[in-house]
């Protein structure tokens, strides 16, 4: 049997400013342009995943959501489901947004729903996310 290696940590905003403030940045910024996708998405779970592991919950949002919403970032994804190279975006009911690495490969990343039941379709697969088929020991 196969085993899957798994870092994902559930996390907060809260958590994120405490961990990554710095001493010269003002935490305003992040919180106002959160606040900003939160007026379009206002169901929001932050996680602390590995870059496999945040393809690997994309991609399921993708399949079970549909598209991300913004600039497709596709394109540079381990665990790709949109084959367009070229820029471009799509509408979708969902969307996720990168914060800051705190290690090799590893950051807060938080994923914004327009809904409150994918949101918690997302939140009952989180123990599933894991580095993915690419990673399978």
């Amino acid at each position: 049997m196969s085993t899957v290696q798994r870092t994902l940590e559930r996390s907060s905003f809260s958590a994120y400013l405490m961990e990554c403030s710095h001493p010269d940045q003002d935490a305003s910024t992040d919180a106002a342009s959160r606040a900003e996708r939160m007026k379009h998405f206002p169901f929001s779970v932050m996680l602390k995943v590995s870059y496999p592991e945040l393809d690997f919950a994309n991609r399921w949002c993708w399949q079970n959501l549909g598209p991300c919403d913004g600039d497709c970032t596709q394109a540079h994804s381990e665990y790709q489901v949109c084959r367009e190279s070229r820029p471009h975006s799509h509408p979708g009911t969902w969307t996720s947004f990168w914060f800051e690495k705190t290690d090799y490969n590893f950051g807060f990343n938080e994923w914004y729903f327009s809904d409150a039941a994918d949101r918690d379709k997302f939140i009952a697969i989180l123990p599933e996310i894991n580095w993915g088929e690419n990673y399978a020991k």
